[in-house]
């Protein structure tokens, strides 16, 4: 299982201004684009993000979609030369994109969203999206109602995908949405009944940590990616070691399931003053997992 690493593992080297406003964006839903020097900003944070990668040992990326920014300006210099396999773009996310929402303008927002990261891992050449089931939002509908709304909503984006050979991977979430446990997940699946979806499995977002071997291997081979980070059962997002998760179980369980892909790392890696040390600190971390002894690491 190789190294790879999602954008957001850099977010704090993005600037704040960015962050804030996609993290109002994602939590209030209200509409927001960024102006032409917050742009800026995160095009000259996605160039040095992009050289810290190409210059390292990491040989895999997911890259995030936010409809905040410009994407064909944040996408150049993605794609300057890249020295990596883009493995995956993760769908933008939160109240507004919605699969679960009882309102159909929001799923179809969902719809429109989704299908546009499919577009991106078009350009890309990337083979998976990782799309979340809901979101975190108050509606008088029952959860179980919204959970049911879920497999139409995503086997919309799932066709679409299909178009261009591109899976979609549903990623179990961490609170109370719908989609909160790999056994919503599977049902949903289930429900689609299609072959290019399967399951984002992130290790961050199900409880506790002990139980996370078993969940992985009762979603078996229906994994399609990862993401990894350590907890403490609760959300954390930290490196590896760093929490309560056994990694030389986590390692076993996912080489047992038939996972054969990227370890994504999405790290929030805060002590570093430099993309270059963000990604210097991921791979130090990585060469601590390849030590375990675990088959199916490498």
């Amino acid at each position: 299982m190789r190294l790879g690493v999602s954008s957001s593992a850099f977010i704090c080297m993005m600037p704040k201004e960015v962050v804030v406003a996609m993290s109002s964006f994602v939590k209030t839903g209200a509409p927001c684009r960024l102006d032409e020097h917050l742009n800026r900003m995160m095009v000259d944070f996605t160039r040095d993000m992009m050289n810290a990668i190409n210059s390292s040992e990491i040989g895999t990326m997911e890259c995030y979609h936010s409809t905040i920014w410009n994407i064909d300006q944040v996408m150049e210099p993605i794609l300057d030369h890249p020295n990596v396999e883009f493995w995956s773009v993760h769908a933008p996310y939160g109240r507004q994109y919605d699969p679960s929402s009882p309102n159909p303008d929001i799923r179809e927002a969902a719809v429109r969203a989704y299908c546009e990261a499919v577009d991106i891992a078009k350009r890309l050449g990337a083979k998976v999206v990782v799309a979340h089931p809901g979101a975190q939002a108050e509606y008088d509908t029952p959860r179980h109602e919204r959970l049911k709304l879920i497999p139409d909503t995503m086997t919309r984006i799932a066709d679409y995908a299909a178009e261009f050979d591109i899976r979609i991977a549903i990623e179990p979430l961490p609170n109370q949405e719908p989609g909160n446990s790999v056994e919503e997940v599977l049902w949903v699946l289930d429900q689609m009944n299609r072959p290019n979806a399967g399951v984002n499995f992130d290790v961050n977002h199900l409880f506790p940590a002990v139980a996370i071997p078993d969940l992985i291997r009762k979603a078996g081979n229906r994994i399609l990616s990862t993401h990894i980070s350590d907890q403490d059962d609760t959300e954390r997002h930290w490196l590896p070691f760093e929490g309560k998760l056994d990694w030389g179980a986590v390692i076993e369980a996912l080489a047992q399931s038939g996972y054969d892909g990227p370890l994504i790392y999405e790290t929030h890696v805060k002590n570093a003053g430099s993309c270059d040390e963000i990604a210097a600190i991921i791979v130090d971390n990585y060469h601590k997992l390849l030590k375990l002894p675990v088959a199916g690491l490498v």
